[in-house]
């Protein structure tokens, strides 16, 4: 009889996860290269035009004022705009990724990181330069209490937050969503994790056969199972979020890239038991795994990076400060400059269809007479 159930792996590469947000590490550079470039192109046009209307409005004021002439000069910023790079780009994000997760343990949020993702593949197609990426942090960590079907109250979380009005977090939310191509489905590591460690937790205790060609179990297993579990699982929640295994790796390979850095010699075993020493299997995927804990390995498993990075971001924080689109940084106030026009719109459809109709009326009128009228 023939299974009507889907293998995992099958189910994983119908995801849009796979689909759509897998890359190879050189396909990525050049994607975030792209969007680094093109934003950096933006900004500086930006930058030119509100130079210009700037000059004009100066120049308007200046025979009122003579001395506001010398005061608009010297407001105007000079020179070419230093843009982020991609690396600090990437190293701005993994700080605003940081502060996702902060935030959603102070609002007790189990989705953030759902929303950590979402930053993430954001700026692969958006620049930090465009879009300030304090707002889309609160856009996306609120998003995924949606997306996660997880509800909390859009006032309650703007209370959270300082200086945040609901309107501030709901700003961006379309852009979020266009930026994620309206694929909010992410596949997280954790639920393996378990199903891995229930397993060789039964193994230990003799439940669940395993190929002998492994050899004996490791020296006191349930223990080393246990501590192995806890060390995964602060990496999982940290290291696999702010790195780019997401984009690398399936979920299952990211779990047991972070059992294998917990204890190497008892996950070489695991895998023994699974395929056997001498099956070519195990060593592409104990390759595979390998590759995987060097990306993991590259940021430690701590909540806040160490003084000397924070130094860094600040250093750069200033820098995008000075290279912002001056186009793109009151969302707020652009969203409700694009309601008002779709109200203008609106109403201009509205009259048009209205004078179409009259005009059909008339010709009526004209072709069969005014229409019977009883009084």
């Amino acid at each position: 009889m023939i299974s009507n159930i889907v293998p995992e792996d099958a189910r994983y590469l119908s995801s849009t996860q796979y689909r759509l947000w897998s890359f190879t590490p050189a396909d990525l550079q050049a994607l975030r290269t792209t969007t680094n470039q093109f934003a950096a192109d933006r900004v500086r046009e930006a930058v030119r035009r509100a130079r210009e209307a700037r000059a004009l409005s100066s120049a308007d004021v200046s025979d009122a004022d003579p001395e506001s002439k010398s005061r608009g000069a010297s407001a105007l910023p000079e020179g070419e705009v230093d843009c982020l790079t991609v690396e600090e780009e990437l190293k701005l994000i993994t700080y605003f990724c940081r502060q996702t997760l902060q935030l959603g343990d102070h609002l007790n949020l189990p989705t953030d990181a759902t929303a950590v993702q979402y930053i993430k593949r954001f700026y692969t197609t958006n620049s930090l330069m465009t879009y300030a990426p304090d707002t889309i942090l609160r856009t996306a960590l609120f998003f995924a209490t949606k997306t996660e079907n997880h509800y909390f109250r859009l006032s309650k979380f703007a209370e959270a937050i300082a200086n945040t009005k609901p309107e501030d977090v709901l700003a961006s939310e379309f852009l979020l969503t266009q930026g994620l191509r309206f694929t909010f489905d992410v596949r997280h590591p954790f639920r393996a994790l378990e199903g891995a460690v229930m397993e060789m937790g039964a193994m230990a205790q003799g439940a669940v056969p395993y190929n002998e060609s492994a050899g004996s179990q490791p020296q006191d297993m349930s223990r080393r199972v246990k501590i192995a579990h806890g060390v995964a699982r602060d990496r999982l929640k940290t290291s696999a979020l702010l790195t780019d295994v997401y984009f690398h790796f399936t979920p299952s390979q990211i779990m047991m890239a972070s059992l294998l850095l917990a204890d190497e010699e008892l996950i070489h075993w695991y895998i023994a038991s699974k395929f056997g020493t001498e099956d070519p299997m195990a060593q592409k995927i104990l390759i595979v795994l390998s590759d995987c804990a060097g990306m993991l390995q590259t940021i430690e498993p701590v909540a806040a990076g160490p003084t000397t990075e924070r130094k860094a971001i600040s250093a750069l924080a200033k820098k995008l400060k000075k290279c912002r689109n001056p186009e793109k940084i009151d969302l707020v106030a652009l969203q409700k400059v694009k309601r008002e026009g779709d109200g203008v719109e609106d109403e201009k459809v509205i009259k048009k269809r209205k004078m179409e109709r009259e005009k059909v009326a008339r010709e009526a009128d004209e072709l069969f007479g005014p229409g019977l009228t009883t009084g």
